[in-house]
């Protein structure tokens, strides 16, 4: 019985090893097929591969890069997911477009590094800026500062790949950060705040105009190239403070931004009729 015992252990270690082994497996193909995704997008942002071509089948791409033929399928699906390829039936896979499509669900409170990722790119910074300004009146007031109390303004630009698709405006009461920005940044802002055990719990969103007046926005436009829409956002922690107020200047052409609206529920003829009759 006690082999039998050990037997049985043995075995369930092993399984729990293989399904490790698994994992690590799936781990390494999907960072096989993203890492080729990345260098499929450059040949499209270089117009080697342009609009309206025919990709070279799997079997080609697949001797081509050395890779098996279901990681090329892997790879044209994550394509095709991001809105820059499609499929004909019996005819192959064709270049769609240059540009990354990335769903931006405005009921959830997600970040622009975010939803790069989960469209398959590496989300990149550029044009750090850190700023100590002294606030408006509006600003005084949302983060209760005191006189004499300043703010930092953190100013970036996001790309996908090479695209860029957003601008962003992060104001904080200098007090909450200190020098928590004065060595740069590049990653995730609600992911950085958590390493300082700032967990910001939701935010209240304002969908903007763009005033082609302001200094800021005609930083953001030029970084972008193309039209935008303003999410004006104030970010709240677990406690509800107030955090941070952000101005994310999005590109349209590449965010889809999307909100399912439900129809207010009205009582039809015949459930108010039988209502009446039954007073």
């Amino acid at each position: 019985m006690i082999v039998g015992k050990r037997n049985i252990e043995y075995s369930q270690v092993e399984a729990v090893r293989q399904l490790d082994l698994n994992d690590e497996e799936r781990r390494m193909k999907r960072s096989l097929y993203e890492e080729l995704a990345e260098r499929f997008v450059r040949k499209i942002d270089k117009e080697e591969w342009t609009v309206g071509m025919r990709v070279p089948g799997e079997i080609e791409l697949a001797r081509m890069y050395g890779v098996g033929r279901s990681t090329i399928r892997e790879t044209l699906n994550l394509l095709w997911q991001r809105g820059l390829v499609e499929k004909r039936n019996g005819v192959g896979t064709f270049i769609k477009s240059k540009d990354p499509k990335l769903e931006n669900p405005l009921l959830e409170l997600t970040s622009v590094g975010q939803m790069i990722t989960e469209a398959g790119f590496a989300p990149q910074s550029v044009g750090f800026k850190k700023e100590i300004l002294p606030p408006s009146p509006e600003l005084a007031e949302i983060f209760s500062l005191d006189e004499g109390d300043m703010v930092t303004l953190i100013s970036r630009g996001r790309l996908a790949g090479e695209t860029p698709v957003a601008y962003s405006y992060n104001i904080f009461p200098e007090k909450e950060v200190g020098d928590m920005f004065d060595g740069g940044f590049s990653g995730r802002m609600l992911i950085e705040l958590e390493k300082k055990g700032i967990k910001i719990k939701y935010a209240d969103t304002e969908i903007k105009g763009i005033s082609p007046d302001n200094i800021y926005a005609d930083r953001a436009l030029k970084f972008l190239g193309s039209s935008a829409v303003l999410l004006k956002q104030l970010h709240y922690d677990e406690r509800g403070r107030a955090i941070f107020l952000s101005y994310d200047y999005l590109n349209t052409d590449i965010m889809k931004l999307n909100i399912r609206r439900t129809k207010k529920f009205e009582k039809s003829f015949v459930e108010e009729n039988y209502e009446k009759e039954n007073l």
